[in-house]
């Protein structure tokens, strides 16, 4: 149908890298301990680590969240993520909690430990180290290590003389980037003062603030992360300057820009370049921005069942709920509207139509169209994409329709959507006017705007 081949049509090349690239997977494990047993306890560090937990899945990444960690458990985890993390992934670490160094080593501090010494830290505390170690183990593409545990000594606070505050400077493999919420020797703020009331320690919100940028590759937002803290911590009279430490390769983006966007030389960016293969976290975003405003329980209803662990569920099944129970029964039409004239299609065709896709932000796609005898509108697009669509035109002001897509081939191979499908549905909304019906789609996998020129008639 137009919009779905309309889309194809723009779409199809991003298609064809789905069918022929596997994309490199995003796996975070991020954890937070503030319940101490033995030291001081501290205030944010559950909620730093859950604030980006939430982050990274926005941006596609597969998060286990881990709170309040004993040493068993800590070393299970880590454990039990090196076993997930494959050749070629991305992959983030987060660890905001106690934090500790001596002899040129840094140690991440589970909730039970009892450590009178320097040698039973080295026994029982994690060393980062081993972790660092182990993403490159399993050959991660991209590793990013940040280590929120820059705050004052644990185990001198408690009394005992073991390692210095703030964390040693460390060497990262090839491929990797770490970053420390504060320097060596620096502790890191969790507020800017007693009328901070943010949950978030300052290193965090910021990191978060930074993040949601687009088109930001990490060894930039990190400095901004950088000099956004620093200004902070020096407006409470406070030294605090995270350290980055980057040997990562190429450029990796939290959220990818649009095409073209990348600052570089005059040239357009290659084909490869210029397409961003969206997430799952961005799929289901685009899908929810389609349907957020509409006054149909259906769309809503579909939605859940599309993204049944999408991060709009709860509010999908709350807009479903309200809509079924708020929309009122159709009212009796006056005997005169049996008489009245209504618009139907007029069949013919090829007809022009164009389409544009959130996934491929400046690029519009020219199909064509038929309208059938039946009312119904095929499409058809240069790749073979091939889409049939049904709508209501009873009222010109709002036309309400779905259409089944299809898709083609492309040198010789099968176009894929992202989930392996070759047909989805697509949902259209719009009005016509002047012999052009215009208005926007969407489906599962992204949304936009479409275009068609038809030609109607009016029938008793």
């Amino acid at each position: 149908m137009a919009p779905s081949i309309l889309r194809t049509a723009l779409f199809g090349v991003l298609i064809s890298l789905l069918a022929t690239q596997v994309q490199a997977r995003r796996m975070a494990l991020v954890i937070g301990n503030d319940s101490y047993q033995n030291v001081q306890q501290l205030k944010n560090a559950r909620a730093d680590a859950k604030a980006i937990a939430v982050e990274l899945k926005a941006v596609g990444f597969d998060v286990t969240l881990k709170q309040d960690l004993n040493q068993k458990m800590m070393k299970s985890a880590l454990r039990e993520f090196k076993a997930q993390v494959q050749g070629g992934d991305e992959v983030v670490f987060y660890f905001s909690g106690h934090g500790v160094q001596f002899g040129g080593s840094n140690y991440l501090i589970p909730i039970d430990i009892t450590a009178d010494s320097e040698a039973q830290v080295a026994d029982d505390a994690i060393p980062l180290q081993r972790i660092l170690d182990d993403l490159t183990e399993q050959k991660a593409r991209f590793s990013l290590a940040i280590i929120d545990a820059c705050r004052s000594n644990p185990f001198k606070e408690a009394g005992r003389a073991i390692g210095g505050r703030g964390l040693a400077s460390v060497t990262p493999a090839t491929g990797q980037m770490i970053m420390y919420s504060a320097g060596a020797g620096q502790a890191a703020l969790d507020n800017l003062g007693p009328k901070d009331t943010s949950p978030n320690g300052v290193f965090t919100r910021v990191l978060i603030q930074e993040m949601r940028k687009t088109g930001v590759p990490a060894g930039v937002l990190l400095k901004d992360v950088q000099s956004d803290v620093v200004e902070l911590a020096h407006s409470v009279n406070h030294e605090q300057v995270p350290a980055l430490y980057d040997q990562s390769l190429g450029k990796f983006f939290f959220r990818p820009g649009a095409p073209g966007a990348a600052a570089g030389g005059g040239g357009a960016p290659s084909a490869a370049a210029s397409i961003h293969v969206p997430t799952a976290a961005e799929l289901d975003e685009s899908y929810w921005q389609g349907i957020r405003s509409s006054s149909d329980a259906s769309d809503f209803a579909a939605y859940s069942k599309n993204f049944p662990k999408g991060m709009h569920v709860a509010e999908a099944e709350m807009m479903s709920r309200k809509l079924s129970r708020t929309t009122p029964p159709a009212a009796a039409a006056p005997a005169t509207a049996a008489r009245a004239l209504k618009i139907v299609l007029v069949p013919g065709g090829p007809y022009p139509a164009w389409a544009t896709s959130v996934l491929l932000p400046g690029v519009v796609g020219h199909p064509t169209l038929t309208i059938n005898k039946d009312g119904s509108i095929d499409c058809m697009d240069a790749f073979g994409n091939h889409s049939h669509a049904v709508i209501n035109i009873s009222d010109p002001s709002n036309i309400t329709g779905k259409q089944s897509t299809h898709l083609g081939f492309m040198n010789n191979m099968q176009m894929r959507y992202p989930d392996g499908s070759t047909d989805t549905e697509v949902i259209l909304q719009g009005k016509l006017v002047n012999n052009e019906i215009t208005g926007t789609w969407h489906d599962k996998f992204q949304h936009g705007e479409f275009g068609w020129t038809v030609r109607t008639a009016t029938v008793p």
